[in-house]
């Protein structure tokens, strides 16, 4: 129960908060000793918002930049940010990845799979001014 205060938390807080600071969570997010050696581009196209971001993961950082979409990605994804926060604290998995029609995928999915499963979840306990 605690635990699930918690993450409702954190997905209200990601829902709320502006494109930009969202992939930089994500960013900080990213498990460095999983994604070592692992290189791939997505294109997020968030169908409510009117905006893309360009996520590139190399040498175990993740970049990402609101721009057109990179012609070279392995995917690029349509959806909502909504949708995107439930996948991201796993609130929507596998099967919703695979069958909702609330995402579209052009490409790999299986780098899209690969992409969100070097990504911590959010613990939604976290001191925001430690002493």
């Amino acid at each position: 129960p605690e635990t699930q205060l918690h993450l409702a938390s954190a997905s209200e807080l990601l829902r709320h908060m502006p494109a930009d600071l969202f992939f930089t969570s994500m960013a900080a997010r990213l498990n460095g000793p999983k994604a070592e050696g692992k290189s791939m581009t997505l294109n997020f196209v968030f169908t409510d918002l009117g905006e893309t971001h360009v996520v590139t993961l190399e040498n175990s950082v993740l970049h990402h930049n609101r721009r057109e979409p990179d012609p070279g990605a392995s995917a690029t994804v349509r959806l909502t940010r909504d949708f995107l926060v439930r996948l991201v604290t796993g609130q929507a998995g596998l099967r919703e990845m695979i069958f909702s029609d609330q995402l579209g995928v052009d490409g790999s999915r299986l780098d899209l799979l690969s992409f969100f499963s070097l990504l911590d979840r959010p613990e939604g306990n976290f001191p925001i001014v430690t002493p």
